[in-house]
């Protein structure tokens, strides 16, 4: 490791020079594989008979050795690169300058340049490390390998059951998943992931109890929004629960055939009224019908008998109101039957009651104004 604070001259760096090693080799074996060539392609010219085989294996040699003394002068420039993003990244200080007068106040602990600080930490560590590794050989590496993976295992197994005490299961699975893919030659996540399974078998079968008593309490009021939003939380929270599939199944079949029971009780009682003509009635439940189950395609007949309903009702309605005139007049309460003979002029402009009403409001008005 570089002491920062000696002059190049004071240490050996071991990267630079394996940098140095590897571009002298490079330019030794192109200079070798050069004179070769010469003397090889020399060599077939002053054959008897020169095969077109012996030229492609010449040729071939050359570009092979040539490809190689550019991949050991592409590491060494690599190995370079990376020895001087160190050494920068280690002369950075590691706080800001100030600029402008210097306060002689401390900085608090927490001050706002410390996750800079740590992350530039962090960066340096990691090129270090990746320096370091580049460094070693197979066997040092395998090695390596082994201390980091065992080490990892171990702390996981800390892990685990920690996370699956406080039931977050969930993350215990990923940070093992995490490291198997890491370092799958480690024989110890089988027993990790038996372990977060167990867990997470017995949270689902927790959660999904406590979801189908809430379930059945919703269906039973008849709320089947709420009771479909609390299967698709638990199918959220145990996407591979077969369980909670099917109850979401069975709770999707029994929603249709309650809403099935349903719109066929409305338009029993829609067809009741229409069979008593009694048509506004009758265009009230249809109508709710049809917004209750906008998307229903077994309604689409329904909806186009919504015109002749409407107005059938209309009718019905002026009707119904012409009687109430003629008896408030039989009465001689002739200022209510203004009111309604008004509402029907104006409600119903182009009906016959109105224009026969027109004719009369002038007499209802005289016989009202004497009325009061």
């Amino acid at each position: 490791m570089v002491n920062r604070n000696a002059s190049p001259d004071d240490n050996l760096n071991p990267t630079r020079l394996v940098a140095a090693i590897m571009t002298v080799g490079a330019g030794l074996l192109t200079l070798v594989a050069i004179v070769w060539s010469i003397a090889r392609f020399a060599e077939i010219s002053n054959m008897k008979a020169p095969t077109v085989t012996d030229f492609v294996w010449a040729v071939v040699k050359l570009f092979g050795a040539c490809g190689l003394s550019l991949l050991l002068w592409g590491g060494a420039e690599l190995l370079r690169k990376l020895d001087e993003l160190v050494e920068a990244a280690g002369r950075v200080p590691l706080t800001p300058p100030t600029i402008g007068p210097v306060s002689r106040t401390p900085a608090a602990p927490g001050a706002a340049d410390r996750p800079q600080t740590e992350l530039l930490e962090q960066l340096i560590d990691l090129t270090r490390e990746v320096r370091d590794v580049s460094l070693l050989s197979e066997t040092e590496r395998a090695q390596r390998i082994e201390v980091e993976s065992l080490a990892l295992a171990q702390r996981l197994e800390a892990e685990v059951p920690t996370l699956l005490r406080e039931h977050r299961w969930q993350v215990a699975q990923q940070r093992v998943e995490e490291a198997r893919a890491r370092f799958p030659m480690v024989a110890n996540w089988k027993g990790l992931l038996a372990q977060v399974e167990q867990a997470r078998t017995a949270v689902e079968k927790a959660d999904l109890e406590t979801t189908t008593r809430e379930v059945d309490d919703l269906t039973a009021l008849g709320a089947w929004d709420r009771a479909m939003q609390a299967v698709r939380d638990l199918q959220r929270r145990h996407p591979t629960s077969t369980k909670a599939a099917d109850l979401a199944r069975r709770i999707t079949i029994q929603r249709d055939k309650a809403a099935e029971e349903d719109r066929a009780r409305l338009m029993i009682k829609a067809q009741e009224a229409t069979n008593a003509r009694d048509w506004t009635t009758a265009l009230e439940r249809v109508e709710q019908v049809l917004a209750k189950y906008p998307n229903a395609h077994d309604l689409e007949e329904l909806r186009q008998q919504l015109p002749t309903l409407r107005k059938n009702a209309e009718i019905q309605r002026r009707q119904v109101m012409e009687a109430e005139i003629k008896q408030l007049i039989k009465e001689h309460r002739y200022g209510e039957a203004l009111h309604i003979a008004r509402r029907v002029v104006d409600e119903y402009p182009d009906s016959p009651q109105a224009t026969v009403l027109r004719d009369q409001l002038p007499r209802l008005e005289q016989k009202a104004a004497e009325a009061f």
